[in-house]
């Protein structure tokens, strides 16, 4: 069967896991089998099984547990609120196709059945997986879960209403989405401070290269702080800004061959560049530890 591998989460908060796990992981079973004590207890059972024990079905999303599940989990709640704020602030059509997450109940079960499905893939704390079966996001039980499920949901809904997706606004719209809407005018700290960085080093941005990026193996985390500085500016701007974004989104819902966003950007917003090169500097402001760096302090004006 032919698969299509989505994005896996890259965030400054979802850090690769060491490519030692496993092997440690494998080490440490063995030392289990070993001794009399690990023999009979009746703790983690890993395979290459995925949690199907227990289901919580709505129109729109699956969750697939090992434990039961009920409306006022906190999963769920988190779930349906990062839907309604994606499909509610991106105006999307309705999902064709439903998304299942499967929650593992911890850490090791999760990277055990990782390794053994998808042995291509680096490891990541969470995956969002696209075939022609289904849209899968894979995580875990933690503390991290909750940003990590808001990254990868993100990138479930979208491919659920939309024909296509390029990969920078792909990412870029999962790492807009993963900031808590508790959170101040989505502001992420570690992308600001990464763009903050790159400025110092003489960085200029361009959304021509980043829509030339195809493969998200190649993307780097100035990659992901730029896409998501680019998703920030067309949403946080001006009515005309935001209407590029989303009329942009409605193409990629009829068709598979949309075009450039940055051609529609040049065509309606003339001073785009200057207004996005203007705009950066706010978000970089933002940043907790950069503002005296910059501009002596000076609020950003970010709506």
């Amino acid at each position: 069967m032919a698969m299509h591998i989505q994005h896996p989460c890259q965030s400054p908060y979802c850090q690769p896991a060491t490519a030692r796990s496993l092997p440690r992981l494998l080490l440490l079973l063995l030392a289990c089998l070993l001794t009399n004590g690990c023999r009979t207890t009746r703790g983690h059972t890993f395979s290459s099984e995925r949690p199907e024990k227990h289901t919580w079905a709505t129109e729109h999303f699956v969750v697939h547990s090992d434990h039961p599940l009920h409306s006022d989990d906190p999963l769920i709640r988190e779930l349906q609120d990062v839907r309604s704020q994606v499909i509610g602030l991106l105006e999307l059509p309705p999902q064709n196709d439903l998304v299942h997450v499967y929650m593992f109940s911890d850490e090791a079960s999760y990277r055990w059945y990782m390794q053994a499905t998808w042995r291509d893939l680096p490891p990541r704390r969470a995956y969002f997986v696209g075939t022609t079966r289904e849209l899968a996001v894979y995580s875990f039980e933690g503390q991290h879960a909750a940003e990590d499920l808001r990254h990868e949901f993100s990138h479930g809904l979208l491919h659920a209403c939309l024909q296509t997706v390029p990969l920078w606004l792909d990412e870029g719209l999962a790492e807009y989405f993963e900031v808590s809407s508790a959170a101040d005018n989505r502001i992420s700290p570690p992308h600001s401070q990464e763009l903050a960085a790159a400025r110092a080093e003489g960085w200029n941005p361009s959304l021509f290269r980043l829509e030339q990026i195809t493969d998200f193996r190649t993307l780097s985390q100035r990659d992901y702080a730029e896409s998501w500085a680019w998703i920030h500016f067309l949403m946080h701007t001006t009515p005309a800004n935001r209407q590029v974004l989303l009329d942009y989104l409605q193409t990629l819902a009829q068709t598979r061959t949309p075009g450039k966003l940055l051609n529609r950007l040049e065509a309606t917003v003339p001073s785009w560049a200057l207004d996005f090169d203007n705009y950066t500097e706010q978000l970089i402001v933002s940043a907790p530890g950069t503002a005296s760096d910059l501009t002596a302090g000076q609020a950003p004006e970010i709506n």
